[in-house]
This record gives C-alpha cells, sequence and structure tokens, in this order.
C-alpha cells in the first residue's frame, strides 16, 4: 500500500477520539514512573547543570497521564494563556469605557466579568478542540484531537475597542448621557459587536467545508504568516502605548495641547497615581514584566520558561502592589482618592507629601467570589445586535484568524510528532476551522469576544515533551476553574495598565515571532519575497500611519493622535 493509502487508514481509524485519555487506569496517580519531574523543576544555573539530567520521553497525543503529571501540565498550559485571554478578552475592550471623556459606567464595572467570562468560555471551548469527533455519516471532523487550546483572539480587540468608543460618542450626540456618563451605552456597542461576529463566523465555518486543495491554495504558508505578522505588528503599537501609562492618554497627548492649548493629557488607569504619558514610574514597572519573562527565560526551569508570561506579570503586579508615588506639587489623583477636594475633569489636587498607590482595592472588594457566564448586570446578550457598518471588518477579520489557525495547527502537528502534511493533517486542518468557527459564534452567545487557536502553547508543548490531550482537558478545567472564581478576574482588571502593558508588549511580540516561524516553515522563492514585500509595505505602513487617508482631516492637522476623539 502506498503512502496515501496509509494516510488514509489512519484517518479512517480515528473516527473520534473522544475523550479517551481522560482516565488514569494507572495506580501511580503521581506519574514519578512516568515522567521526569527532575528535569522539570531544575533551574538552568551553571551550578544545576542539566547534563546530567535526561529529558523526559516523549508522551503522544492520546498518552494517557497520571492524575497529578495531567494536572501540572494542564496548568502549566492555562498559565501560558490566561493573562493573553484576560487582555484581549474583556480587560481592554472595557478599559476604555472608564475614561470621564468617553465614560459609560455599566460597561467599566463589568471588565471582571468579561475577564471571567472569557476565561471560561476559553475553558469550554478548548474541550471542543481538544476532544475531536467526526460529524455522522460525513467526511467532517469537529476539533483537531491535539492540545490546540482555545483563547480570546487578538484579531478582533481593534474593532471591539471601537466599537464601545463609537456607541458611547454617539450617544453623547444624542444627548442620551447623565452628564459625562453614558451608561449602558458602550454595553450597547459591545452587543453588536458580539452579534456582528455571530454572522461573519459561518465564513470560517464555510472555509471549513472546503476541499482540503482550495484551503491549501487559499492560505499557504506566506499568507498565513503575514497574516499574523500583521497583527502582532499592528498591535505592538497599542502595546507600548500601554507601557507608557495608558492609550487613551497617549493617543491625546499632543492632540490636546494642539486643540486647547494646555497638556499633557493624564492617565488615570494605574490606581490613584496620575502622571503624564511616559512618566518614568509607568515605564519602571512595565519594565518589571518586560525583563523578569526574559530572566525566566534564561535561568527558570522547564516549568518556569513556559509560563514566564504568567511569572512575569506576577512578578510586576507585586512591585507594583508594593511601590507608591509621593506628590509633588502640581500632581493630581483619582477623585476617589481625594474625596474632600473638588473634582474637575475627572481629577482632584493632590497632597504634597502623601504616597499614592498603583492599585486600586475598590473592584476586588466589591467582586463576588463566585461567579460565571451571564451572571452580569447588564448581560451584554440583551444588547445583542448587528452593526452592517462593521461587517465586513469582522469578516476580514475571521479571514485573518482562519489563516492564523492553519498555521497553528501546522505548528501543533510538528510539536506533537504526528505528519503536517497528507490525509491526516488536512482533516486535523478541517476540524480545527470548523470547530474555530463554530466556537466564535458560541463565543457570542457566552459573551465573549471570538476564539482562536493560541499559538504560543506550541512552544509549551515542544517544550514540555507532552502532547497527550489530558493535558489540553485539564487545561481547559483551570480555565473555567479560573473564571468561576469571580476575585480572579476583579484582581486582573485592577492591574496597573502599564503592568499590564509590560505583558501585552511581550505577547503581541509573540504574535509577530509566529508569523516569522510560520512564513519561515517553507523556502522562501522570488515570488513569495515579493509577496511579503507589498503585503508588509502596505499592511505595517498604514498600520504605523493610519491617517495616510485623512489628508486635510482634523485629525490630520492636529496630528494623528487626535483622531482617537
Amino acid at each position: 500500500m502506498d503512502d496515501d493509502g496509509k494516510q488514509v487508514v489512519e484517518v479512517e481509524q480515528e473516527t473520534g477520539v473522544g475523550c479517551g485519555v481522560c482516565c488514569w487506569p494507572d495506580p501511580d496517580i503521581l506519574g514519578l514512573k512516568k515522567y521526569n519531574y527532575k528535569w522539570l523543576c531544575m533551574p538552568s544555573l551553571p551550578c544545576f547543570s542539566k547534563d546530567g539530567v535526561p529529558p523526559p520521553v516523549f508522551l503522544a497525543k492520546d498518552e494517557k497521564l497520571p492524575l497529578l503529571l495531567a494536572i501540572i501540565m494542564g496548568l502549566q498550559h492555562a498559565l501560558a494563556m490566561v493573562a493573553g485571554i484576560a487582555t484581549s478578552g474583556g480587560l481592554l475592550i472595557a478599559g476604555d469605557a472608564c475614561f470621564d471623556f468617553q465614560k459609560d459606567s455599566e460597561m467599566c464595572n463589568s471588565k471582571g466579568y468579561l475577564v471571567s467570562a472569557a476565561w471560561i468560555t476559553s475553558g469550554f471551548l478548548t474541550i471542543i478542540q481538544v476532544f475531536r469527533c467526526r460529524i455522522l455519516k460525513t467526511k467532517y471532523y469537529l476539533g483537531t484531537g491535539l492540545i490546540s487550546v482555545m483563547g480570546t483572539s487578538f484579531t478582533f480587540l481593534p474593532i471591539a475597542r471601537d466599537m464601545v468608543v463609537s456607541s458611547i460618542m454617539e450617544a453623547k450626540v444624542a444627548g442620551e448621557c447623565i452628564g459625562l456618563d453614558c451608561p449602558g451605552a458602550g454595553m450597547k456597542g459591545y452587543g453588536r459587536f458580539l452579534g456582528t461576529c455571530m454572522v461573519a463566523a459561518f465564513l470560517e465555518i464555510f472555509l471549513a467545508m472546503l476541499p482540503p486543495r482550495y484551503i491549501k491554495k487559499l492560505f499557504p504558508p506566506v499568507v498565513t504568516g503575514c497574516a499574523v505578522m500583521l497583527i502582532g505588528g499592528g498591535l505592538i503599537g497599542s502595546g507600548i502605548k500601554y507601557v507608557g501609562g495608558g492609550v487613551f492618554c497617549a493617543d491625546n497627548m499632543e492632540g490636546k495641547h494642539a486643540a486647547l492649548g494646555f497638556g499633557p493629557q493624564l492617565c488615570n488607569e494605574n490606581g490613584d497615581v496620575v502622571l503624564g504619558f511616559g512618566a518614568p514610574q509607568y515605564i519602571g514597572l512595565a519594565c518589571t514584566v518586560i525583563f523578569f519573562t526574559p530572566f525566566l527565560q534564561f535561568f527558570g526551569s522547564p516549568f518556569l520558561k513556559s509560563t514566564s508570561l504568567f511569572f512575569g506579570l506576577l512578578f510586576g503586579m507585586i512591585v507594583s502592589g508594593l511601590a507608591s508615588y509621593e506628590a509633588v506639587a502640581g500632581d493630581q489623583t483619582t477623585c476617589s482618592a481625594e474625596p474632600g477636594k473638588p473634582c474637575v475633569g475627572g481629577f482632584a489636587d493632590a497632597t504634597v507629601g502623601k504616597a499614592y498607590s498603583y492599585w486600586n482595592s475598590d473592584r476586588i472588594e466589591e467582586s463576588e467570589s463566585f461567579t460565571f457566564l451571564w451572571d452580569n448586570e447588564p448581560n451584554p446578550l440583551l444588547f445583542l445586535g448587528f452593526a452592517p457598518e462593521y461587517f465586513l471588518p469582522i469578516l476580514i477579520g475571521f479571514f485573518i484568524s482562519t489563516a492564523e489557525t492553519v498555521g497553528d495547527i501546522g505548528l501543533s502537528c510538528v510539536a506533537s510528532e504526528i505528519p503536517s502534511e497528507g490525509d491526516d493533517f488536512d482533516s486535523r486542518v478541517q476540524g480545527g476551522l470548523l470547530a474555530d468557527g463554530l466556537s466564535s459564534f458560541l463565543a457570542a452567545l457566552l459573551t465573549s469576544a471570538p476564539n482562536t487557536t493560541f499559538s504560543e502553547n506550541n512552544g509549551v508543548l515542544a517544550l514540555t515533551r507532552c502532547a497527550s490531550r489530558a493535558a489540553g482537558f485539564a487545561c481547559a478545567g483551570w480555565l473555567i476553574l479560573f473564571g468561576v472564581v469571580g476575585k480572579f478576574g476583579a484582581i486582573m482588571s485592577s492591574v496597573p495598565i502599564c503592568v499590564v502593558g509590560g505583558l501585552v508588549l511581550m505577547c503581541f511580540s509573540m504574535v509577530f515571532v509566529g508569523g516569522i516561524k510560520i512564513i519561515a516553515s517553507k523556502p522562501i522563492t522570488r515570488r513569495t519575497s515579493y509577496i511579503l514585500t507589498l503585503s508588509l509595505g502596505m499592511g505595517m505602513g498604514v498600520a504605523m500611519v493610519p491617517h495616510l487617508f485623512e489628508a486635510g482631516s482634523t485629525g490630520s492637522y492636529f496630528s494623528k493622535n487626535m483622531a482617537h476623539n
């Protein structure tokens, strides 16, 4: 039988892998005989050389794991993605509704819930991808049957933020606000975002049903890799703004001075410490995350290496919690920090010599101990709608997300040591795309942004040498647990935005590098080099200068930063 025949047999044998790896018949529930924990926990220090510690044996995708080993491997995957899901799944979207110039108190107060909902949703949708089953009496599959963990997609983040802010601005123009607050306006924009995504998700479902030869033509590595690079490259600029204190104050730093004659625009997303964009204090706290993460990559154990983003964020949270800022003459702070002083434009005069914290614990204290999906007032589904003016951008977003998923599945197959070509691979791509599209539809019903496979977890898979789907199911359990405990979401939503900036800058850069890896997986020919030249030139150029087509407008006159308003 030829190679093609062998591959067909392999696919036919896997009619539904299901949850066979969920059982652990091995009485060694600690897994001491199956896995080398010493290698997993040994730091990379000269005095602790790993030369005498052999790496663990490779655990295949259908390997049944002892209970403790499955829990630990799942925890690694969950910690590798939990921060990224929080930032793209609600933290940054709801955060835009917390400014006095574009305020929706209901949307702003929902920040913790949206983070928790994003974690719970990602957990449930990860189960669909990892489970993998054959659709009855058809040749189609649902899911990849690999550790293809799901998380909220960064592709749709700029669109969601724009829809929330635009909805608030429309409410202001219509006179529907109470003073500076437009309660429910931002949530209405978010509901329209969810509804439009539900309709657009059928594009990815349709693409999943195409014959493999068409998918290969539509999404070769040069296309998928370039799409992923442009996503990361476009978001890196936003990451730098968070590092400097926040997007709003960054976008209006020059514009406010040009339009009003004074400035700069102060940043109010870092607890009670209110400083101008680019303040050394903000950048310093962001650097605690940026520099501690590579420190773990150089000197940490394999466990710490695979979860370096989470522990980098945790280190930044601890430093910012211990640090404080002593006010000097002319400084301002939040109105809640000085309730006895006049509040103008959302700020009050700071008391000279008083130490102000970078954290505000109000949201943590007010949050419920446990939460679940739809447990929010108001419920985003009450505002479900359709935005025809945003349908095309979201549709393009799903096309890009499809390209990203094809690349991620290829990397997952390589890390899982299974063929990345042939009929078996084609069936996994088809199943992964179908699960991706269906998951994005379900995510909207679960009040979360569209979900897609997380490419960062392929690094965890390769580093730990554990491709068993049992770790994928355990990862889903951890994500659901993080989401159900409401205090976790409240803590994440209270992290100073400059610390979050250090994290998202790393995340966005990793997305960019992931695109490079996909492109490098195939030889670069003269033809593909020209495709990259044109695509990256126009794509990155417009991302860097988004006002290219606004010649003569007020946004162009008052500098590009003014366009945010």
